[in-house]
C-alpha cells in the first residue's frame, strides 16, 4: 500500500490520480474534515486515512500496513502571516512523517521538496549549487531547504528516503488562492499589469508524476533530483496564460533595476509590514524572484532516474486552464 500525504493538494492529487490509473493501491492522507474535491472522481478507488503532519500520533496510525510513502503535504504562501505555519508543516511536519515512516518500517519515502530548496539563481542551477537563501527573504524557500535537512537526518538514522525538487508546477488542482492558479486567473482577468523581467523553470503534470514515480523506483537514498519540463521567461509564460484565456497580455516589461530596487525597499520596511500588513502577497522575497532568471538543469534526473521531459509549456498551460475554466476545486494548502 502506498501512502500519499497532502493527497488533495496539487502535487498529491495529480499523483494519486496517476497511481489509481496504474491500478496501484493508494491510501490518501487527508486532514479531518477535508472533503478532497480533487479526489472525488476516484474516491471509491482509494483508502482515505485522516491525520495531520503536525500530529505525530495521527501519522503513526496512518502508516499501518504502508510499504512506501510520497510525502507531498506542504504549505506554499507568499504571505508574511503564513511564515510560522509553513515552518510547522514543511519542516516539523516532514520530520514527523519521516520518523513515523521509520518506526513503521516503510521501505522508502519520496519527499516532495522544491527548486526553492536548491536556491533561486540568476542563471542556471543544478543539484550541486550552493544554497543562496541568505540573499532572499522568502520563508517558503527557507522552510523547504530546512525540510531537506530533516531528510538527511532521517537517512542517517536508517530510513531510505529520496528528495525530488519540482520546478514551478503548472498543472490541474493548482492553488487558486496564492499559487499558479491565482496568477493564471489574474492574467485572465487582466489584473496582471506588467511582465516581470526574469524567468523560471516549469513542470507539467505528466512530467511531475513520471518524475516522482521514477524517484521511487530508481532514486539513490539521501539524494535530491531536480524535475523540470523546461525553462522559460516570465514573458513567454504569461503570454501562454493570456493565449489560453483568450485575453490580451500585459503591455510592458518592468525594468530589472526597478524590480530589484523595489525588493530592497520592501526588505528594509518588512519589520513594519509584518506587523501592519501580514496578509500582503507582495514581499521583498517575491520581488527578488521576479527579476531573477531562475533556470535549472535536470541532467542528474535524466542520468539516474531515466527522467525525460515530455510536456511543452503550451500543453501544461492548456490543461491547467481547462481545469481552472471548468470551475473545479482543489485544496490550496494541505497538511
Amino acid at each position: 500500500m502506498i501512502l500519499v500525504t497532502g493527497a488533495s493538494g496539487c502535487v498529491g492529487a495529480n499523483l494519486v490520480h496517476a497511481l489509481v490509473a496504474a491500478d496501484k493501491p493508494v491510501a490518501a492522507l487527508l486532514q479531518p474534515g477535508d472533503a478532497a474535491p480533487a479526489l472525488r472522481r476516484i474516491g471509491n478507488r482509494i483508502e482515505r486515512r485522516y491525520g495531520d503532519v503536525r500530529d505525530p500520533a495521527s501519522l503513526r496510525r496512518a502508516m499501518a500496513n504502508i510499504d512506501s510513502v510520497y510525502h507531498a503535504a506542504g504549505v506554499a504562501s507568499p504571505r508574511l502571516a503564513d511564515e510560522a505555519r509553513m515552518w510547522e508543516v514543511n519542516v516539523d511536519g516532514t520530520r514527523h512523517v519521516l520518523e513515523a515512516a521509520r518506526q513503521a518500517g516503510v521501505a522508502r519515502v519520496v519527499h516532495v521538496s522544491s527548486i526553492a530548496a536548491v536556491g533561486y539563481p540568476d542563471g542556471c542551477f543544478d543539484e550541486s549549487a550552493t544554497y543562496n537563501g541568505p540573499d532572499i527573504a522568502f520563508a517558503y524557500m527557507h522552510s523547504k531547504h530546512a525540510a531537506e535537512q530533516e531528510v538527511h537526518a532521517a537517512v542517517a538514522r536508517g530510513l531510505d528516503a529520496v528528495s525530488v525538487c519540482p520546478a514551478a508546477i503548472i498543472a490541474p488542482y493548482c492553488d487558486r488562492l496564492d499559487g499558479w492558479g491565482r496568477i493564471i486567473l489574474d492574467v485572465a482577468a487582466r489584473r496582471m499589469a506588467f511582465y516581470p523581467p526574469g524567468g523560471i523553470a516549469y513542470l507539467g503534470s505528466v512530467d511531475l508524476v513520471a518524475g516522482l514515480q521514477a524517484a521511487m523506483r530508481h532514486g539513490r537514498s539521501g539524494e535530491r533530483y531536480l524535475l523540470a519540463s523546461g525553462n522559460t521567461s516570465y514573458r513567454e509564460l504569461i503570454d501562454c496564460f493570456a493565449a489560453a484565456a483568450a485575453v490580451a497580455p500585459p503591455g510592458w516589461t518592468a525594468p530589472r533595476p526597478l524590480v530589484r530596487g523595489a525588493a530592497r525597499l520592501l526588505r528594509a520596511i518588512e519589520p513594519v509590514s509584518k506587523r501592519c500588513l501580514p496578509q500582503m502577497r507582495l514581499s521583498s522575497g517575491v520581488l527578488d524572484l521576479l527579476w531573477r532568471q531562475k533556470h535549472y538543469r535536470t541532467d542528474k534526473a535524466a542520468r539516474e532516474l531515466g527522467f525525460t521531459a515530455t510536456q511543452t509549456l503550451r500543453s501544461a498551460v492548456a490543461e491547467t486552464w481547462c481545469w481552472l475554466a471548468a470551475g473545479q476545486q482543489g485544496a490550496a494548502h494541505v497538511a
